[in-house]
């Protein structure tokens, strides 16, 4: 996506459009314009008075049922009596001396009429409709193309925080049923795959973002296209509070333990996130004051006191402002109540951002505008997180088939092959005739021999019916010869040998046979080992019997016949060679 053309970001701050153009120029960010105009009319879902459930942050452990009992942040109306109390009472001192700044020359502060071009001005005057005035506005760029970044303003965005589980080790198939979980029992239904986001960060914390409906910026865009005579692509939507994160992360070093505050003026609203590192970590509750409310910087730092006087935020090492129109004064105004904390206005990096052309004073109040251009771009893509809400009709519509060098080369192969194939189907029209033929006879061949095949199909289904008796019959036979032999030989042998007998018989382990017996006479039991090929005497005791001395004695038989074969007499080897022939 990169390269040295413009990118145009959009961002609605209630009755206002902030726009801003930047370049992107290798490794360098370029910053081309910056404009605010007035809205012909306003959107029907622009910053509607936000409610506390429009931002949540959970931290509460996640059982295994992840049920509804989870306290999800912003929710409780209990905060918000505990922050009413807490501006009335426990701040009463510091607000007598909020009173400091000129309020009356507010407007003034804003600087929102020094960076409108005079021309943007004129065009928004003559505009009819927000249709025509962004249409102005983009064919004030390049009537040809457009590459737009938009945003969605804060508060109209819920997040949701799960950090006690390691989802990076959850399967994506349960990570995706964890999600539907939560955002129906947020919002009462299944959420379409438009309408949520999410992403896994590196400490396996699970950041779940989602919308109540399609972004009214977005709806205004796919107006205006149908009368934009160029192109539109719309690269990227993500959340105000998703762009400022986002920024902060490719334009700051932050220690990964350090607490960071971020604050966002608007018209009419203000919000407050916090970052722990480089990760996000709270996103306080809107509030409803901006820059159009005399005591908004009160409230603001009201909020930013209770959240570290409830603990929830331990310590405050950095203070940022974005969207910053008032300048030098709301720097000063939280520097004096923070004096132990780093307050200022956002700031670029002068290493890869360049914005020689734009008047400084200008740049601080178009944070997010500049952000949504930024991201529109894919610069420095990985600081943002994978969160984006761009809709799928909206990627599927901006699909278009590009042509590189090796394109144009595939596409003149593709013409150039009916030709050669025609070609060489010409000249190899006798060879293709022949080799016609030659299947022909082949088929007739295999039609003649088709008898012979199902004969010898069935012949080898009664050879494995066979085979497979003769399997079951040498598994029924074995050990039977091998016990006869040895038992004939037994009883011949201590036959021949006489006065002796047989107790007990037993196969060892290993395979050898022991013997137990008694004689009447001791040399008796040397004449036994002659019976056997190969055994192997252990021990002999004497007994008595009817007052008549005996010998018992015992005999480890290792091989009875000095040849295996008697085991297997040549009807055995024949069933044998017939099961390992087949």
């Amino acid at each position: 996506m990169l390269g040295n053309k413009t990118y145009t970001g959009i961002v609605v701050d209630e009755e206002f459009l902030k726009i801003a153009r930047v370049k992107i120029s290798g490794k360098k960010v370029s910053l081309v314009s910056l404009d605010k105009v007035r809205l012909v009319e306003s959107l029907k879902g622009k910053a509607k008075a936000p409610k506390e459930e429009e931002t949540v942050d959970v931290f509460d452990s996640i059982d295994d049922s992840l049920d509804d009992e989870d306290v999800i942040f912003g929710l409780e109306e209990e905060e918000e009596d505990q922050t009413e109390e807490l501006d009335l009472e426990a701040f009463e001192d510091d607000l007598d001396d909020f009173e400091d700044i000129d309020f009356d020359n507010l407007d003034d502060l804003e600087g929102s009429d020094e960076i409108v071009d005079t021309d943007m001005v004129d065009e928004t005057e003559a505009a009819a409709s927000n249709e025509l005035l962004v249409y102005n506005l983009l064919s004030s760029t390049d009537s040809k193309r457009a590459d737009i970044g938009l945003s969605i303003p804060a508060g109209q965005t819920i997040f949701q925080i799960l950090k006690d589980v390691d989802f990076s080790e959850t399967k994506r198939k349960d990570l995706q049923v964890i999600v539907d979980d939560r955002l129906e029992a947020l919002h009462g239904v299944s959420k379409a795959e438009d309408y949520y986001s999410y992403s896994v960060r590196d400490d396996g914390a699970l950041l779940l973002t989602s919308i109540d409906d399609e972004p009214d910026l977005l709806k205004l865009m796919n107006r205006t296209r149908d009368i934009y005579r160029g192109k539109m692509f719309i690269n990227e939507i993500l959340p105000d509070e998703i762009l400022l994160l986002g920024l902060i992360r490719a334009n700051y070093d932050l220690d990964i333990n350090s607490i960071t505050g971020v604050v966002q003026f608007g018209e009419k609203t203000s919000r407050i996130l916090f970052l722990k590192g480089p990760q996000l970590w709270i996103v306080s509750p809107i509030i409803t004051e901006g820059i159009k409310n005399p005591k908004f910087l009160n409230t603001i730092f009201s909020k930013i006191l209770f959240q570290l006087d409830t603990g929830e935020v331990p310590n405050l090492d950095r203070l940022i402002i974005c969207n910053n129109s008032l300048g030098d004064d709301a720097i000063e105004f939280f520097e004096e109540r923070f004096q132990d904390v780093n307050v200022s206005e956002f700031e670029f990096s002068d290493e890869f951002f360049d914005s020689a052309e734009i008047n400084p004073s200008s740049i601080p109040a178009f944070t997010t505008a500049i952000g949504a251009a930024w991201s529109a771009s894919g610069y420095e893509k990985d600081k943002f997180p994978s969160i984006s809400f761009l809709p799928n009709y909206v990627r599927d519509r901006q699909k278009i088939f590009k042509l590189q060098w090796h394109g144009f080369l595939l596409l003149l192969l593709i013409l150039l092959t009916p030709i050669v194939s025609n070609h060489f189907y010409t000249q190899n029209a006798a060879e293709i005739d022949r080799l016609r033929n030659d299947v022909s006879t082949l088929n007739a061949q295999i039609q003649s021999l088709e008898p012979t095949v199902q004969r010898y199909n069935q012949i080898s289904s009664d050879l494995e019916q066979i085979q497979a008796k003769l399997v079951l019959l040498s598994e029924l036979n074995q050990g039977t010869l091998r016990w006869s032999k040895n038992m004939d030989r037994l009883n011949s042998g201590f036959e021949d040998v006489n006065s002796v007998w047989l107790t007990s018989a037993t196969t060892l382990p290993n395979g050898d046979i022991e013997l137990n017996g008694y004689a009447v006479y001791r040399e008796r039991i040397a004449e036994l080992a002659d019976v056997f090929e190969h055994a192997t005497l252990l021990d002999v005791t004497s007994d008595q019997i009817r007052e008549q001395d005996i010998y018992n004695f015992t005999y480890v038989v290792s091989e009875f016949f000095d040849d295996e074969s008697i085991y297997t007499p040549q009807s055995v080897q024949g069933i044998e060679d017939l099961i390992e022939g087949n």
